[in-house]
């Protein structure tokens, strides 16, 4: 049998996916997108190795969703102090 729902709101759990993000990491969202759609243009109108600009930009966000390491938030960071 499932548990009954909660009458009151407060008590049910918390969700991650309504979580607004903060600006350092609206900014390397921003950085993220911008890079790989650069790489996409560049490799369209001058030479497909750009395409190589987007595989880093990919594999960079893929590495940090598992390690929390990121790059830009570190320069962020640093130039914030």
């Amino acid at each position: 049998m499932s548990t009954p729902a909660s009458p009151n709101p407060s008590d049910a759990p918390t969700s991650s996916v309504c979580r607004v993000p903060s600006t350092e990491e609206k900014l390397v969202r921003l950085l993220a997108g911008t890079v790989s759609l650069t790489g996409l243009a560049l490799g369209f109108f001058v030479s497909p190795w750009w395409y190589l600009l987007t595989v880093f930009a990919g594999l960079n966000v893929i590495q940090s969703a598992f390690t929390g390491f990121c790059p830009p938030e570190i320069v962020y960071r640093w130039t914030r102090q």
